[in-house]
């Protein structure tokens, strides 16, 4: 049901962002603290035991970082040359790749029946540690093609990301029993901040998008696709049992792309942020599919 909602919202303000670009460009100086509101909500929901998940098995988090740290942003610097992506879309593209995993797998996982506990912390992790691995591979991967400030986006990392997690956690261990009320609020805040960013992305970069969908959308869907599959797979070949290879396979597949999408912003151009925003979609669009066929699995 919330995953059908969100997409439903993530739908809805995409058109709207088309439909109204003068509005939702206007609402640009907002991206950033939507996105800050987004890691806070996450920073509320996270327990004690999904960091005990995390000491209790090192191993199969380690597994899941570097499958979410390789084959992701590896596959984003392939199909970017694949696919001829030029400048700021093919940035933009590895920058979606090289970012951390997304709140959404974590629905997604429960929908496909997988390890839930294994899917919040490897979410947690990756994106603990996304600070230093999402420039990074940035700057790796798409330095020659466009200047990459690793320093600047490695404190704006940790601005966006570290700082309201944490001090989502702090607000949970203080107040307790007022964030355990409002879980499904802040659910709804974050679903909605999220769609709101991807109609600004839309709106600002609309043109853009009309004159490479078909090329950009390819890629990007591809590059999903890649990710299930190579998740699944080497889940199955390091000997986790189904359960686990189905949450791997999500978990390295979708993408913090809202992130993403507020990093192109800040340090690129709107149109390096059009990747994150189809990925948005996308990503949730075949989540649902993908929770399908998992559960015959």
């Amino acid at each position: 049901m919330r995953d059908a909602l969100f997409l439903f919202l993530l739908s809805l303000f995409s058109l709207l962002g088309l439909t109204f670009p003068e509005f939702f460009s206007s609402l640009k100086p907002f991206v950033v603290p939507l996105l800050t509101l987004v890691m806070l909500s996450m920073g509320l929901t996270l327990r004690a035991g999904d960091f005990g998940f995390v000491l209790r098995n090192p191993h199969l988090i380690l597994l899941g970082a570097l499958a979410q740290y390789t084959v992701m942003p590896l596959c984003a610097f392939l199909l970017g040359k694949l696919f001829g992506l030029e400048g700021e879309l093919f940035a933009g593209l590895v920058l979606v790749g090289s970012s951390p995993g997304g709140t959404a797998s974590n629905v997604i996982t429960f929908l496909s029946g997988g390890d839930l506990s294994y899917s919040v912390s490897m979410t947690v992790v990756s994106t603990l540690i996304s600070p230093l691995a999402t420039p990074l591979w940035t700057y790796i991967l798409a330095g020659r093609v466009v200047e990459v400030d690793f320093v600047g986006m490695v404190l704006a990392t940790i601005k966006l990301v570290v700082l309201p997690v944490l001090g989502g956690m702090l607000l949970r261990r203080f107040f307790g029993d007022f964030t355990k009320r409002a879980e499904g609020l802040l659910s709804l805040v974050a679903m909605l901040s999220i769609s709101v960013i991807v109609g600004v992305i839309l709106a600002t970069s609309g043109e853009l998008l009309l004159r490479t969908s078909l090329s950009l959308l390819t890629a990007v869907l591809i590059h999903i696709i890649c990710g299930f599959s190579l998740g699944f797979l080497l889940g199955v070949l390091a000997g986790l049992d189904k359960r686990r290879a189905k949450t791997l396979s999500v978990e390295v597949g979708m993408q913090n792309s809202g992130l993403s999408a507020v990093l192109a912003l800040e340090f690129f151009s709107p149109a390096s942020a059009l990747p994150s925003a189809l990925f948005s979609v996308l990503q949730n669009i075949l989540g649902v599919f993908l929770s399908l066929l998992f559960r015959r699995i």
